[in-house]
């Protein structure tokens, strides 16, 4: 049951799209974006977000594929779809820094990797050594490329800086076909953390490196920009995180129970997130309000499952029914955004998770993993617009930072981020 509770939270948080005045702007955003009112200039805080958001999508795409395909599901090719456009929308975000030809140059480097962890996946999954082994020639080849690509672009990113995240990729999927889906799935989330990290690290080597193009460096690492971002990136996770509960849920796959607990995990954090800026009594109500909505929600995915009607309406009815309690909830923390604002914004947000699970249910892939990504878009508006909010309700604690932080390519390679002694040693 504790797993259940937690499902419902991607609901809960969908809700609070572009209240506060401020959105970000993220390179080819899916499906048409939010309505926008002026802000000044922030070129660098909107790369750093963009670039998180961008990579932590390109994790849980590639991770949730590389299960696929290795299990042989109907939904690989609809997620390799969405891999492409955010595959795209990376090569973009690499042109509008360092040029069409830049951005020409990195795709196919970057459509290497995934190619080759496809590869990897099948191999393993069919227990074909010698395919593995040549899919991870593939993976170092890459690597070499890649860091070569990096470091001519900018003299301040570390080569190195993204062989964590491929061996996370590689680690989560050995997990999963050995059936420990626990570790597979922490092993997935600290892949989308880790590429956080990395993009984090791109934004402050670029910022260093043009600082004429990016003046707004203090703010784009400032406590404010922190929030919005720490946010919008566990807001996304629970997004992801839900998407893959409600598909396992469906068809009563084997990891459903493991996806639950790392949800469990994800809203835990994000509650504590709640309590560092309101306090223990605000965090505990938070996860109260949060868990109350979960009930219903799984009663819709349940009737979807059975195929019972009347329970599918109940559970909808109930659903729409808690929009205004949380709206409230919200309200009674952050006064500047309104209740109605806020009640509108959750009956379409939940709306579009019930699209998004009938679309599930009556097996149209491309349109379950075309909303899922469109939410999960939106997840960083929301943190943007709470972050802004609470940034503004307490501004002695989000102020600019003196200056820019160094990069971290230790970040990449520090004690956490070592491999298994089991995987194969790509990363080393």
């Amino acid at each position: 049951m504790a797993h259940r509770r937690s499902v419902a939270a991607i609901v809960a948080i969908s809700l609070v799209v572009a209240i506060s005045g401020q959105v970000v702007a993220i390179a080819s955003r899916p499906g048409p974006p939010p309505q926008e009112t002026p802000k000044a200039a922030a070129p660098a805080s909107d790369l750093r977000i963009a670039l998180g958001r961008l990579l932590g999508e390109h994790a849980y795409l590639v991770m949730e594929a590389m299960r696929a395909t290795a299990q042989n599901r109907p939904d690989f090719d609809a997620l390799v779809g969405g891999l492409d456009s955010n595959s795209q929308s990376l090569k973009d975000a690499i042109a509008s820094v360092y040029g069409d030809a830049a951005g020409s140059v990195f795709q196919p480097i970057w459509q290497q990797h995934i190619d080759a962890m496809f590869a990897w996946a099948r191999a393993t999954a069919s227990s074909d050594r010698a395919a593995a082994d040549a899919a991870l020639n593939q993976m170092q080849d890459y690597r070499t490329r890649f860091g070569a690509f990096l470091t001519s672009a900018n003299p301040h990113i570390s080569g190195d800086a993204e062989a964590h995240a491929l061996q996370l990729h590689l680690d989560q999927l050995t997990s999963f076909m050995s059936q420990d889906y626990e570790r597979a799935f922490s092993t997935e989330r600290a892949a989308y953390s880790h590429m956080f990290e990395f993009g984090d690290d791109l934004a402050r080597a670029i910022v260093a490196q043009y600082p004429d193009r990016y003046p707004d460096g203090k703010a784009a690492f400032s406590p404010r920009t922190t929030l919005r971002l720490t946010l919008g990136r566990l807001l996304g996770e629970h997004l992801v995180l839900a998407a893959e509960a409600m598909r396992a849920g469906l068809v009563e796959r084997a990891d459903a129970n493991a996806a639950g607990a790392s949800l469990n995990e994800n809203s835990a954090e994000l509650a504590a997130a709640i309590g560092k800026v309101f306090g223990t009594d605000a965090q505990n109500a938070f996860a109260d309000v949060w868990g109350r909505h979960v009930d219903a929600y799984l009663a819709y995915i349940e009737a979807i499952r059975v195929g019972d009607a009347g329970a599918r309406q109940a559970a909808l009815d109930s659903l729409h029914a808690y929009h205004m309690t949380l709206a409230e909830f919200i309200h009674s923390a952050i006064p500047s955004l309104a209740v109605s604002d806020l009640e509108s914004l959750i009956s379409h947000h939940v709306t579009a998770l019930v699209n998004q699970v009938d679309a599930a249910a009556a097996g149209d892939h491309v349109r379950t993993v075309t909303v899922t990504r469109e939410a999960y878009a939106q997840m960083f508006v929301v943190g943007d617009a709470l972050g802004n909010a609470i940034a503004a309700q307490f501004p002695e604690r989000f102020g600019d930072v003196k200056k820019v932080p160094a990069t971290n390519a230790a970040a990449a390679v520090g004690p956490m981020a070592q491999p298994p002694k089991w995987i194969c040693p790509i990363a080393r």
